[in-house]
């Protein structure tokens, strides 16, 4: 399924972006400054020990470096886009990433027979609602395209709110019939404060947009999903990434994008979308 080009300015920009990411990722600022933070801060409250914090930061580190490494496969297809399993799966990456993050779990997912597995790309400096409504066209001829009914959808960080987005306020509720988010802030995250376009704003915890989540109707046919990890830096903890009243999976060992390499939420991913 091809999407619409962007445009060369949204271009230049996504470049510049990723540029200034992979910097960041290659020399450790991130993971190691945020998690640093993290780990003081657990520390003091005694519910998690410095090393596993640490072990943690590393592995984060591995997973970045080999990730900015990958960004330019974002180019091509997914592993098992053509799959044939019984519903198509969308999958949505974070803030200044691509959809080339879900290149290992869009693996697992095809040898377990499930797919086809689509990335679907959006503007991440952009509103919100904008990806979702794009989101949603996508789905929709996605839908045509395969004569599928339903989808199911996988997003991670800010792909997990525009997901939620789309199902809770843009019809996608029975359209989807798993919406799984992973790390995603749904609560807000305080990192945003040092993001920069309108995204950032609308993620800060408190912001006019999280508050219209928060007050918008659970999904009613479709099966929410949030996974989340007390060791991810960037969407710490309860207060950023639960959504009451939904189905959650919770780990104590996982940075932000651990989160799409590990093979035990790979596995529970795998066991909900063949439910």
């Amino acid at each position: 399924m091809r999407q619409r080009r962007h445009s060369p300015r949204v271009l230049a920009w996504r470049g510049a972006i990723a540029a200034l990411s992979d910097v960041a990722m290659a020399t450790g600022l991130y993971p190691l400054v945020p998690h640093a933070g993290l780990a003081l801060a657990r520390w003091r409250k005694q519910s998690i020990s410095p090393p596993a914090q640490l072990r943690a930061a590393l592995r984060e580190w591995g997973v970045a470096v080999a990730m900015s490494a990958a960004r330019p496969l974002g180019f091509l297809p997914l592993p098992g886009d053509r799959g044939r399993g019984p519903r198509p799966i969308v999958v949505l990456h974070g803030y200044a990433m691509n959809r080339a993050n879900f290149r290992g779990l869009a693996r697992r997912l095809a040898a377990a027979h499930l797919g086809p597995v689509l990335g679907f790309e959006y503007w991440t400096l952009g509103k919100t609602s904008s990806a979702a409504k794009r989101l949603a066209a996508y789905v929709e001829e996605v839908r045509a395209a395969t004569g599928a009914e339903q989808v199911d959808v996988i997003g991670h960080s800010m792909g997990g709110v525009v997901g939620r987005y789309f199902v809770t306020l843009l019809g996608g509720d029975g359209v989807v019939a798993n919406l799984i988010t992973l790390g995603a802030p749904h609560a807000g995250t305080d990192v945003s404060a040092v993001g920069i376009g309108r995204s950032a704003k609308e993620l800060l915890v408190g912001s006019t947009m999280v508050q219209r989540l928060d007050a918008a109707r659970r999904p009613a046919r479709t099966r929410m999903t949030v996974i989340w990890s007390r060791a991810d830096a960037l969407v710490p903890g309860a207060r950023h990434a639960r959504v009451a009243g939904v189905d959650e999976l919770v780990f104590d060992d996982l940075g932000h994008l651990s989160l799409l390499t590990d093979r035990r939420v790979a596995d529970a991913i795998v066991e909900r979308l063949r439910a």
